[in-house]
């Protein structure tokens, strides 16, 4: 199979503007900060005042070198360094409390404000539509729930307030050395330039790098998904030394945009190292010059030094938080091009609540093509009767499936309308749609947890005899009772720990339970063996009365007892009766069940 297609049809999103616009990106991940406006407006007091600590504290040293010096040289005794001592212990102590509630703070206002995305993106996939994931790997879904949101954790949670701090610590730093000498605050500030350049062309390579390490990282981990869900196929037809290899490329892929991400963020720091050693080096020399001349004191040539110090250690700051920024920038547009991905199916503003419905179906006209494929159904016409049991039987490919997922609202018709009990579903909600289906299909998915929870998946208020009720009717409680733990069996992931016979029975058992006023059955016998299908038509005796039943089946011995059987070939329904009748007019209905049975 070819991988990648969901990976593309989601990365072709990004194309648009706003996702690649990195202040859009930037503000819209800000954005879910505003909710918490009071606490952030808190923290930014104490970044104010740790940056203020940080203008300080240089001030404050070359304050105590001129006092010593003039001490020493008037023989005046050094008690006039009291003052400036306890002022420099008040600023180190405010600065190290300021600190520890800012990161206190905002670090609990990111985990929130991650806790919320993490909620819509969840929601999100929940509310998109089933053409999204028969495209979308599921993988690559993956990659952006985990990968992508935890490198936005690290910038909601600690990224933006260093990067806020460093910046309002380069600020105050700005404004404390042209306080103290702005001869010698112009002489610092020659490099800024070269930095800006250096920060810009570093930024743009940055975020590419970054995206592109994501996006191999969600090829990755679409591949293991892939492949450790078809590790029984691809076992059985001797794929796995073809697999890991395939693996390989995509692991080696990923390995280079990591290392090339590596390259980028190793390589600026010693180009900020050599601008800031050139930097001091013009202050030493300029700030001698200044003070041999007796335009400064020695104690602001120290003073410089430390703000010096202080301004390239924000400027380096900020250029190692600029990768770790456009890393959760990047994660964060791929997050965001999820959150845009607009749901195919939705529900009308003026949808209503249907209530309980009686099932009576109508089909009228309807086309149905997927994208711009092949038309799958054509012109469609049917009615169904409430309490009727409807077989849907042809070859292969014929739109059988289709039908249902157009009945479900999986899909919407391209033309034409389908109606229950006179609604078009294009008028009615999807929930209460879908609460008045129960679907069992060919391959039943299980969830991880108990054969009760399961039961109950799709009405968690039933009690424990309803569930067992449900389990009898089924007959699935023969087989859950000899169970060592009977109902609070666990089934293993997608219920691996139960035969596929087992699993089938607990599928029915769930449908019953829903007890909906439209039963589907997606193939729901072809799989299991003769012993279960029997017990499966033993139940359905007993479930499809009064109830409206769509039943697709391969094995036409099935459906012999079904109210009416339509045959679908090349998306039109060519034959229409009961199964006597479709025998006795020799048609495609016939052939077919002459080739079932042509052993016997």
């Amino acid at each position: 199979m070819a991988r990648g297609t969901g990976s593309h049809s989601l990365s072709s999103l990004a194309k648009r503007d706003r996702a690649h616009n990195v202040r859009a990106s930037a503000w819209r991940l800000l954005g879910y900060l505003k909710p918490h406006r009071r606490r952030v407006t808190f923290a930014m007091a104490w970044l104010v005042l740790s940056s203020l600590n940080t203008a300080a504290n240089p001030a404050i040293t070359g304050w105590i070198v001129d006092i010593a010096i003039k001490a020493a040289r008037t023989g005046s005794g050094t008690t006039g360094l009291v003052i400036p001592i306890i002022a420099l212990f008040i600023s180190t102590v405010l600065g190290w409390y300021s600190q520890r509630m800012q990161i206190l703070v905002l670090g609990t206002v990111g985990q929130q404000a991650l806790f919320e995305l993490r909620g819509e993106v969840f929601g999100k996939v929940q509310d998109l539509s089933v053409a999204f994931f028969e495209t979308a790997e599921s993988g690559d879904i993956m990659s952006r729930l985990i990968n992508d949101l935890e490198q936005v954790n690290s910038f909601l949670a600690q990224g933006f307030r260093r990067v806020l701090g460093a910046l309002l610590g380069f600020t105050a730093t700005l404004v404390g050395m042209l306080l103290v000498s702005w001869r010698l605050a112009l002489v610092t500030l020659l490099i800024v330039p070269v930095m800006f350049v250096a920060s810009s062309l570093f930024g743009s390579l940055a975020r590419r790098v970054f995206r592109r390490r994501q996006e191999t990282i969600g090829d990755v981990s679409a591949s293991l998904a892939e492949d450790l869900a078809g590790i029984r196929v691809a076992q059985a037809f001797a794929r796995t030394e073809r697999n890991r290899g395939e693996f390989a490329e995509r692991n080696a892929t990923n390995r280079d945009a990591n290392i090339a991400a590596s390259a980028v963020s190793a390589a600026f720091p010693p180009v900020l190292a050599v601008i800031s050693a050139t930097s001091t080096a013009l202050v030493a020399g300029y700030g001698g010059y200044l003070a041999a001349g007796g335009l400064v004191t020695v104690g602001v040539v120290v003073a410089f030094f430390g703000y010096s110090r202080s301004f390239f250690n924000a400027v380096s700051q900020l250029s190692s938080l600029w990768a770790e920024t456009q890393s959760a920038l990047a994660g964060g547009e791929r997050v965001f091009d999820l959150l845009d991905t607009p749901p195919e199916v939705t529900d009308a503003p003026d949808a209503i609540d249907a209530g309980r419905l009686s099932g009576d179906v109508d089909f009228e006209h309807v086309g149905f093509s997927y994208g711009t494929g092949p038309v799958v159904l054509d012109g469609i016409d049917l009615h169904v009767k409430a309490g009727t049991t409807l077989a849907i039987v042809g070859p292969t490919g014929a739109g059988k499936s289709t039908l249902i997922n157009v009945l479900a609202r999986f899909y919407d018709p391209t033309a034409g309308s389908v109606r229950v009990d006179g609604h078009d579903l294009r008028t009615i909600t999807l929930s209460s749609l879908r609460s008045n289906l129960g679907v069992v299909l060919q391959d039943p998915f299980l969830f991880s947890g108990s054969i009760a929870e399961n039961i109950r998946y799709g009405r968690l208020d039933a009690t424990d005899a309803e569930v067992r009720a449900a389990a009898e009717v089924s007959r699935a409680a023969t087989f859950i009772e000899r169970l060592p733990d009977g109902f609070d069996t666990p089934v293993g992931e997608r219920g691996v720990l139960l035969s596929s016979g087992q699993r089938q029975l607990v599928a029915f058992a769930r449908a019953v339970l829903a007890d909906p006023a439209i039963l589907v059955l997606d193939e729901a016998t072809s799989s299991v063996d003769t012993r279960t299908e029997s017990l499966i038509q033993e139940a359905l005796a007993e479930v499809l009365h009064a109830r409206t039943a769509f039943v697709i089946a391969h094995r036409l011995s099935t459906v012999r007892d079904a109210d009416r059987i339509i045959v679908i070939d090349h998306g039109l329904i060519v034959e229409d009766g009961t199964y006597a009748e479709l025998l006795a007019q020799g048609g495609l209905f016939a052939r077919l069940h002459a080739a079932q049975f042509s052993d016997e």
